[in-house]
């Protein structure tokens, strides 16, 4: 008997299919032509995997595809609104997103943004939601129906649905995709009778090895007490195993340390945010990260960074590089250091303590001026990051 031999080409083209969907779930032919038409060639097996290794499934239409993600609720990707300078959603505008959303179910492909203001209206009702016609709910909707614009839900046909943001009596003619509306909730929704409940639905799907294995692929770091016990315990049994699973299909390449594991994505095709990262506020991101490195050394001393020290650092960086980077980006300093600090807890450098404190967390050492791994003294002891 001759074992099948393996397909370079297709092992290829499923691995930057897989990497792809990962970085962003979201995919539609008009922005992404050649993903759409990779995943739609090996749908079968792409969403095999992903039903049997992180018990995600993958839907896939004539001209769209969506991976939809459970079992795993990271809070710090919010939705981010379409603009020069993106920011994250706020409460009014994800509200805006879900009564379009029900307003449009089983509607008209076709519609005026009149007619959808109404039914907006008539869904907030009936959700005991009250939705003024103020500007700033105005804007709320608007950013909302933009980044439906963005992501190939809704067309505008005839004049743009900005207008509406200044006057509440413009109108505009709009062609509305129900089928990739359906697409977006994901099953957690269904039955949820809270946020809280919704949460909870949404982290409870798959096994132990399979709630580990999301968070090694959604997380760049994953530390042991970020996991229960059970299914850090599991991880660390298998941990080279679990890697290797990982990396044959993706190309991350787990690492596996005494505080717990990190995924490195080499050529970040499978990552949404990029770091060490092009822009000011990446720049400055790794720049006061090896600082507070230098200046506290964490690995002495763990103690949280007081926040009125952090700023002074990231103060005295503005002072030396500001002339280097974005003017507008550094022009509030409260909102910049926000967004430095915001970048760093995403990629689980810093924590954020008490009276807004930071941790520097075991990871962030190999970004410091000069990283030494110490061995551990016992054989089988892990070696450490800090």
């Amino acid at each position: 008997m001759t074992a099948a031999r393996s397909d370079p080409q297709r092992d290829g083209e499923l691995v930057t299919a897989t990497r792809a969907l990962l970085a962003r779930p979201w995919r539609t032919a008009e922005q992404d032509p050649e993903v759409v038409a990779l995943v739609r060639r090996h749908a079968d097996a792409l969403d095999a995997w992903f039903t049997q290794e992180l018990n995600y499934r993958l839907v896939v239409t004539a001209d769209t595809a969506r991976l939809v993600k459970v079992g795993h609720v990271p809070t710090d990707r919010p939705l981010r609104t379409i603009a020069t300078t993106p920011r994250a959603f706020t409460p009014a505008e994800y509200t805006a997103l879900a009564l379009v959303l029900a307003a449009t179910t089983s509607g008209p492909d076709r519609t005026s943004l009149r007619d959808l203001v109404n039914a907006v209206h008539s869904a907030a009702a009936e959700a005991g939601i009250v939705v003024d016609t103020d500007a700033a709910s105005r804007r709320a909707l608007v950013t909302a129906l933009r980044w439906l614009i963005a992501h190939g839900m809704v067309r505008e046909l005839d004049r743009g649905v900005g207008l509406y943001e200044h006057d509440a009596d413009a109108d505009a003619l709009l062609e509305v995709r129900n089928d990739r509306m359906a697409l977006l909730p994901t099953g957690a929704v269904v039955g949820a009778e809270s946020a809280e409940d919704l949460l909870a639905r949404a982290r409870a799907r798959g096994s132990v090895p399979t709630a580990a294995r999301r968070r090694l692929v959604e997380d760049p770091v994953v530390l042991a007490d970020d996991l229960e016990p059970a299914r850090s315990a599991e991880l660390r049994r298998h941990a080279g195993d679990e890697a290797r699973r990982i990396e044959a299909r993706t190309g991350l390449v787990v690492e596996a340390r005494a505080e717990g594991f990190a995924a490195l994505d080499v050529d970040g095709g499978c990552s949404d945010v990029a770091f060490p990262g092009s822009g000011t506020v990446a720049h400055a991101a790794l720049l006061l990260v090896s600082e507070l490195i230098y200046q506290f050394r964490p690995a002495e001393d763990p103690e949280p960074i007081p926040w009125p020290s952090v700023r002074e650092v990231l103060a005295e960086l503005v002072g030396e590089y500001g002339r280097y980077w974005s003017k507008a980006a550094i022009a509030d300093g409260e909102r910049f250091a926000a967004d430095v600090v915001g970048l760093l807890e995403a990629m689980r450098l810093v924590a954020k303590e008490a009276e807004g404190s930071l941790r520097v967390l075991p990871a962030a050492a190999r970004y410091a001026p000069a990283v030494t791994v110490a061995e551990g003294d016992d054989a089988d002891e892990q070696p450490t990051l800090l």
